[in-house]
């Protein structure tokens, strides 16, 4: 290939720099290469030192670097559209039907396909741009396809409130008001109204999409408050919202919100939890950043601060680990932290997962840290991370704020 037909060039002019490699002794003898198509230069790592023989420093942008790509792969990634597999147009015409917007369809083929800013927008752009005549042939839908989901401005109502929320009190007393509160954002806790001081966690999947919401009741400790019924059976102080929801308008003798009828209806298989807790962080943390999984949302929050290393979710029950569940995190790191239990069934359980998963092409281990640390009265009982964590840093929390 003639030397005219490459786009980075080391110009006659040379336009020169710091080479990395001769450090501040050297100054400027770092011949750059430069964008024939801008004249700019490239960045100033890209370039060839002029003491070839002491030296020897040259990165051509062409070289492919540790990822298997080279600056002008990169580049040509970046900018170009490239080919477009038809199972996105199809994924997104069903999440289109599902009522998703295309902005969150434009933001679900980036995170889960890894789908260029192009290549997303041109498939929303089909769905949304074409001619009405096809839309209509879209829409139709049958029931089993569709997701049901509770409305933003139901998510929206619960959040703040935090005055009258015990998760929001312990969390406070616990880091300091400005971690507390910097982790009720993050999570997006919402307060609600079904028990005084009750809080909730919102399952919201990686499409930005509110799948359920787990009410919750702590006491002092951060135990969810347990409760005795005439029978003498212990329960405890647990609800989700579309229950709330349903009970309280059934107090008030209100008929159900449409989408409150079709959430329950039991034609539709709906799950209150079926996706990660946790996953709207994934919009915002380094693609590289690792995650760590655990059972209860409570857990998760209450990691972050003492391991920020990590990206911390739930899964929201012991059996609910799996690879459905998993898919938004595949192309992470995982590390799970199982619960302690008294014969350790759950955490070899989930190492027989973990085993399965791995086969699946996951990344994926399994903590021992409990397992190996914990006396028998605390596997008997079931204690998990979070009281670890509370325990370890009881009489000497660390300087939060």
């Amino acid at each position: 290939m003639a030397a005219t037909a490459y786009r980075y060039q080391l110009p006659k002019k040379s336009i020169k720099g710091d080479c990395p490699q001769c450090g501040p002794k050297h100054r400027k003898t770092l011949s750059r290469y430069v964008d024939t198509q801008t004249g700019e230069p490239l960045p100033d790592i890209y370039g060839c030192c002029d003491r070839e023989s002491n030296c020897g420093y040259h990165l051509n942008p062409y070289h492919k670097g540790p990822s298997g790509l080279s600056y002008h792969d990169e580049v040509k990634a970046r900018y170009s559209v490239g080919p477009i597999p038809k199972a996105w147009f199809k994924q997104g015409a069903k999440q289109k039907r599902n009522g998703l917007s295309k902005q969150g369809i434009i933001t679900g083929l980036i995170q889960m396909e890894g789908a260029t800013l192009e290549q997303a927008e041109r498939v929303a752009s089909f769905l949304f741009d074409k001619p009405s005549s096809r839309s209509a042939k879209v829409a139709t839908t049958s029931p089993q396809d569709q997701v049901y989901t509770i409305p933003d401005e139901v998510f929206e109502q619960s959040l703040g409130h935090y005055d009258r929320n015990q998760f929001a009190y312990l969390l406070r007393r616990h880091f300091g008001v400005s971690v507390a509160d910097e982790l009720l954002k993050q999570f997006q806790i919402g307060t609600s109204g079904r028990w005084p001081g009750a809080c909730v966690f919102w399952y919201i999947d990686e499409q930005s999409r509110i799948r359920g919401g787990q009410i919750k009741l702590f006491d002092d400790t951060f135990h969810t408050v347990k409760y005795v019924v005439k029978n003498g059976e212990k329960r405890s102080r647990t609800s989700w919202v579309h229950s709330a929801y349903a009970r309280r308008c059934d107090q008030l003798k209100q008929p159900y919100p449409a989408w409150l009828t079709a959430y329950l209806d039991e034609r539709n298989e709906v799950q209150k939890s079926p996706c990660l807790f946790g996953l709207p962080q994934l919009l915002t943390a380094p693609v590289d950043q690792p995650v760590a999984i655990v059972e209860a949302p409570k857990t998760a929050v209450i990691s972050t601060p003492y391991f920020p290393g990590f990206i911390w979710l739930a899964v929201g029950a012991l059996s609910y680990l799996n690879a459905e569940r998993l898919a938004p995190v595949r192309g992470r790191k995982i590390e799970l932290f199982p619960d302690l239990s008294k014969d350790g069934k759950a955490f070899e359980r989930w190492n027989q997962v973990a085993a399965e998963l791995i086969g699946q092409g996951f990344q994926i281990t399994v903590s021992a840290y409990l397992e190996d640390n914990a006396t028998a009265e605390e596997k008997a009982a079931g204690l998990d991370l979070a009281d670890f964590l509370l325990e370890q840093w009881r009489e000497y929390p660390p300087e939060w704020d």
